[in-house]
């Protein structure tokens, strides 16, 4: 071991983000793991670091935050399942990405020859054995040897820049920022909190993005001038505010650090929807709360009246 060596100075806030938007700059898939405690009861979490290793022996990695929850179960699991998710598999990849109880129940799988769960529609799915386990700083390696996998048809779900891929929806988000209209914000949790901005009057709304910068960097860049590190996972609202023919564009994902002056973190299970003024956003946030209690998120579409909430198994016609 390599002794005299000074350990590394914690890295600045401002370092820590312009390196998020570095790694950020090149697209990745997105995968769901799965194994099984000693119980027998399935875990699983959404993961983008992974990557093929060797073909011979048939090897594949994948990183593991060490604060997720189920990080010590895939420590000491002798298998485990990759799975490769399709483009219309958001929704459960927002699922495994959440602490909901119910993924197994919600999610459609079946087990492979160890136990483990498949996940049906995904692309491929490998199944592995533990391999070796490598601690690399607030993650750790987890390397599988392949023992078998499965593949189907279809085309992969992409993750870049904090955002998915997407063909359908979200051509509304390009539609708008073309059209130099509208405003863009974010519903974001933090350990079953939603960060809302409080105005002086008590009255409150998402996160929005500033007017010099009415965009999803504008967003992340100014809650991380802050000292919030946001991590948007997908659309959640695309309406037009029929008054004025504006649009409204909220995503929703993940926030960490502290709240500063003019943002408050609410409890998800008692948000103060009376303090919401905006109708269409007070009915939003409640939808919210709603769908975040089974871990599947659909994506609003519409007027700021009534619109579709496009889900993975079709829609449904949604009054505000």
């Amino acid at each position: 071991m390599l002794t005299g060596l000074a350990p590394p100075a914690p890295m600045d806030p401002a370092d820590i983000r312009a390196l998020r938007d570095a790694f950020g700059r090149f697209a990745t898939g997105v995968t769901v793991v799965t194994t099984c405690q000693a119980d027998g009861t399935p875990r699983g979490f959404t993961a983008n670091s992974f990557t093929s290793v060797s073909l011979d022996p048939p090897l594949l990695l994948v990183c593991i935050g060490k604060r997720a929850l189920s990080c010590d179960t895939f420590a000491a699991c002798d298998h485990f399942v990759v799975n490769i998710l399709a483009d219309d598999q958001k929704e459960i990849s927002g699922l495994f990405a959440s602490q909901s109880a119910d993924k197994f129940e919600i999610a459609d799988w079946h087990p492979n020859a160890q136990g483990m769960a498949v996940l049906d529609g995904a692309l491929t799915s490998f199944s592995c054995a533990q391999h070796k386990l490598v601690d690399a700083g607030d993650h750790l390696i987890l390397i599988g040897r392949v023992l078998d996998f499965e593949t189907g048809e279809g085309q992969p779900l992409g993750y870049y820049k904090g955002a998915y891929f997407d063909v359908g929806v979200d051509r509304a988000l390009t539609d708008a920022a073309a059209s130099g209209g509208g405003t863009l914000g974010a519903v974001l949790e933090c350990e079953d909190r939603l960060l809302l901005a409080e105005g002086p009057s008590g009255a409150i709304t998402v996160p929005t993005a500033p007017a010099s910068d009415n965009s999803v960097d504008g967003l992340i860049i100014g809650l991380g001038d802050r000292g919030l590190f946001p991590e948007l996972t997908d659309l959640y609202a695309v309406y037009q505010i029929t008054p004025t023919g504006t649009q409204r564009i909220i995503y929703h994902g993940t926030v960490q650090g502290e709240a500063p002056e003019g943002l408050r973190f609410f409890d998800l299970n008692a948000l103060p929807l009376d303090r919401v003024e905006d109708e269409a956003e007070r009915a939003m946030l409640r939808r919210y709360a709603q769908e975040n209690r089974h871990g599947s998120f659909g994506i609003y579409h519409g007027t700021e009246v009534e619109g579709v909430v496009h889900t993975l198994a079709g829609h449904r016609t949604y009054r505000i």
